[in-house]
């Protein structure tokens, strides 16, 4: 997302912006994306960024949430309260909001969220779950993901995400499949997976490649899977940056993902996709980009039905790519929305 809110704002200003992102590992963010990463949990330094800065930027992602924990959902409206105690100007950016499952959650994201400048979010649930909380005081409005604004690293970038790992055959279609653990039986997950990765491989003719997008959980979780399954899957384990990971999915003919921006990467990049729905922003996607019938529930699913719906989307492959690719085009616009907003509130703070 980080990388997404970067190439936005290099496209519609340039380099007339300067971005402090708050880390809890600035070391790594710094090296992932060339910027002055601040670390987030030093209030001091927290508050050097905030006196030094136009703008707070709160998000993307799912920060405004209480499933993770009441102090997240806390530490987060913190931030946002201390800038406007600064007469800093706040935007909510392409946030996707709640659950908010605990009255407080609802009182305290009302209060904080009534008080800043913009709210831009992700998708229209999200812009209801704020109505209905009694958010009525800044604009509201959907756009798109940040990582809609991304763009894919150079090849020789991709190439190299395969490190050592085996190729597929050629000839064969490339499955990439994006699994997450989750749940709190996980060895049930990983038999679960284990029979979905034979059965894509055994019904469609194709080639499973795993696409770890967070490391190290995924790649681990990825491994176990794979273990269970007997087979030799590739697993893309190198250390990769967004632009390579986009860039990497792009190179897959469909994609089967739990994580949701290796689905957001799939519609960027116009490859057929097909969801295991963990959450409601997975089911908020899959139903903006008109494809309620590539969706199954993260768990309890039939691996055979999954993998015939797969073998289904690699036939119409070029149809699904060429609306994909009118969807993705709109929503990189809405990315960029984002951006030129941002941007207004910077020179209307100015102008003032």
């Amino acid at each position: 997302m980080l990388a997404g809110i970067r190439e936005a704002f290099r496209v519609t200003a340039g380099d007339a912006v300067r971005l402090l992102p708050l880390s809890q590992n600035p070391e790594r963010t710094r090296a992932l994306h060339g910027l002055d990463a601040r670390n987030r949990l030093d209030m001091r330094s927290v508050r050097a960024v905030l006196s030094e800065s136009d703008l707070l930027i709160s998000g993307g992602g799912s920060l405004l949430q209480d499933t993770t924990s009441l102090r997240s959902l806390i530490y987060y409206l913190w931030i946002v309260r201390m800038a406007l105690r600064m007469r800093l100007p706040v935007m909510f950016y392409a946030q996707g909001m709640g659950p908010f499952r605990r009255p407080i959650s609802r009182w305290l994201v009302r209060l904080t969220a009534n008080r800043v400048s913009y709210i831009t979010v992700r998708d229209e649930p999200s812009a209801q779950i704020l109505r209905t909380i009694g958010v009525k005081g800044p604009p509201i409005e959907v756009t798109a993901d940040p990582a809609f604004a991304l763009r894919p690293a150079a090849g020789d970038v991709i190439e190299a995400c395969w490190g050592d790992a085996p190729r597929p055959a050629a000839g064969k279609p490339k499955i990439g499949v994006a699994l997450r653990s989750w749940g709190t039986q996980p060895g049930a997950q990983v038999e679960e997976y284990a029979a979905l990765l034979t059965a894509l491989e055994d019904r469609t003719g194709g080639a499973v490649v795993l696409i770890p997008m967070q490391l190290p959980g995924d790649a681990a979780f990825s491994d176990a899977v794979a273990t269970r399954a007997g087979r030799a899957f590739p697993i893309l384990r190198e250390p990769s940056s967004p632009a390579a990971l986009l860039g990497l999915v792009g190179d897959m003919d469909a994609i089967v993902a739990m994580r949701l921006h290796a689905l957001i990467f799939a519609a960027r990049m116009a490859v057929p996709l097909y969801a295991l729905s963990y959450d409601p922003k997975v089911d908020s996607l899959m139903q903006s980009l008109d494809l309620a019938d590539s969706l199954a529930p993260w768990t309890g699913f039939s691996a055979d039905r999954v993998a015939y719906s797969v073998r289904a989307l690699l036939k119409d492959r070029a149809a699904r790519s060429s609306a994909l690719r009118q969807r993705a085009g709109n929503l990189e616009s809405l990315a960029l929305r984002n951006a030129e907003i941002a941007l207004s509130l910077i020179l209307n703070r100015h102008d003032v």
